[in-house]
C-alpha cells in the first residue's frame, strides 16, 4: 500500500523521491535523489480547507505543506489524503522556553483570526447541557464507587482514593458555578470573541525553522473560543517548571470580562475528569483517579478557585 502511495506522491510533486522511511503509522520521511529529506503525513478530513483559510488570511506562523502540481496543499491518492512538507529536525530547546514560545505563537494565531459573534442559544446551550449530563453521569459513577470502597476494609489502594475524593467534589462545585453562569450568558445572547484555535497545542507541535517559529499539526484546528487552546496548553505543560498561572493570567488580561478565563477553568477541570477511567461502579483505574485528583487540587490551589472567584 505505502509503495503505491510513494509512487503517487512522486508523480504529484515536482520532486524526485527515491526512498521513504515510515516514522509512524501515518507519517513518513521521504528522500530525494539529491539527498534532501521531506516529511509526509496522511491527512485529516478538511485539512485542505484549514490550510487554505490560514494561508489566505496571511497567517505566517504555520508550517505549510508544499503545494503539489495542481497548486494544492493536500494531495488525493487512492481515496486517501496526504501532504508533503520540508523535513525539520526539532532543535534541542529546553521545555520551559519552548512552552513559552508555544503560547506566544498561539496568541499570535488567535490575535490574527479574532472576530466577535453572539453565542448561539440553540447550539451553545445544547452543548453545555450535554456536558452537564456527562458530568452528572461521571460524578454519579464516582460516588457509587466511593460508597463501595467505604464498605470494604481499608487498604493501600482504597485509602489514597478516599483521601483525594474531596478534590473532585471541589471541582464539581466550581464547575456548577461556571456552568450556571455560562448558560445565563447564552440565554442573554452574549457576544464573545472567537478565533481559529489550534486545538492540539503541545510543545512538540512547535518547530523552529530557518530562524522562525512555526505551529504544526493543525489537522484538529477549528473556529472556537480561545480558552480551548489555553486549557489544552495548560494540561500539556503542567509538568514543565514554569509559572503557568502567570502565563495564563497574562493571556486573559486583554479580554474585557472574565467569561474567557472562567471557561478556561471549566475546560481544564472537565479534561481532568474525562481522564478518569471508569470500568464500572466497582472498579476504576486508580492511577487515572489519583492523577486527576492531584492535578485538580494543584490547579484549584494555584488559581484560588475555592474562593468563589467564579461567582
Amino acid at each position: 500500500m505505502i509503495r503505491n502511495v510513494f509512487r503517487g506522491l512522486r508523480d504529484l510533486y515536482q520532486l524526485t523521491f527515491v526512498s521513504y522511511k515510515p516514522l509512524t503509522s501515518k507519517t513518513y520521511r521521504l528522500k530525494t535523489g539529491d539527498g534532501i529529506y521531506f516529511f509526509s503525513k496522511r491527512s485529516e478530513l478538511f485539512a485542505k480547507e484549514k490550510y487554505n483559510f490560514l494561508y489566505n488570511q496571511g497567517i505566517k506562523n504555520i508550517l505549510y505543506p508544499i503545494k503539489n502540481r495542481m497548486g494544492e496543499f493536500i494531495s488525493d491518492h487512492n481515496k486517501e489524503k496526504y501532504f508533503v512538507m520540508d523535513f525539520v529536525n526539532d532543535h534541542d530547546i529546553i521545555g520551559e522556553i519552548k512552552a513559552v514560545n508555544l503560547l506566544d505563537e498561539l496568541t499570535d494565531l488567535h490575535s490574527n483570526t479574532f472576530f466577535k459573534r453572539q453565542l448561539s442559544v440553540e447550539f451553545s446551550r445544547r452543548k453545555m447541557e450535554l456536558l452537564f449530563e456527562y458530568l452528572q453521569y461521571k460524578f454519579n459513577l464516582l460516588e457509587a464507587y466511593i460508597r463501595t470502597l467505604e464498605t470494604r476494609d481499608f487498604d493501600e489502594y482504597s485509602i489514597p482514593v478516599l483521601k483525594n475524593y474531596h478534590h473532585l467534589l471541589d471541582a464539581k462545585k466550581i464547575m456548577g458555578h461556571i456552568h450556571r453562569r455560562i448558560v445565563s450568558e447564552i440565554k442573554d445572547k452574549k457576544s464573545v470573541y472567537y478565533a481559529f484555535v489550534h486545538n492540539n497545542p503541545k510543545i512538540n507541535h512547535l518547530l523552529t525553522y530557518r530562524g522562525h517559529r512555526y505551529l504544526t499539526s493543525i489537522e484538529r484546528a477549528k473556529v472556537g473560543i480561545a480558552s480551548l487552546d489555553l486549557a489544552k496548553f495548560y494540561i500539556s505543560a503542567e509538568d514543565i517548571n514554569i509559572d503557568l498561572k502567570a502565563l495564563v493570567n497574562r493571556y486573559f488580561e486583554k479580554f474585557d470580562d472574565d467569561f474567557y478565563i472562567n471557561y478556561f477553568y471549566f475546560l481544564v477541570l472537565l479534561y481532568y475528569l474525562k481522564g478518569i477511567v471508569i470500568y464500572d461502579k466497582d472498579y476504576i483505574s486508580s492511577q487515572s483517579f489519583l492523577y486527576a485528583s492531584t492535578s485538580i487540587k494543584k490547579f484549584i490551589d494555584s488559581f484560588d478557585l475555592n474562593k468563589d472567584k467564579t461567582e
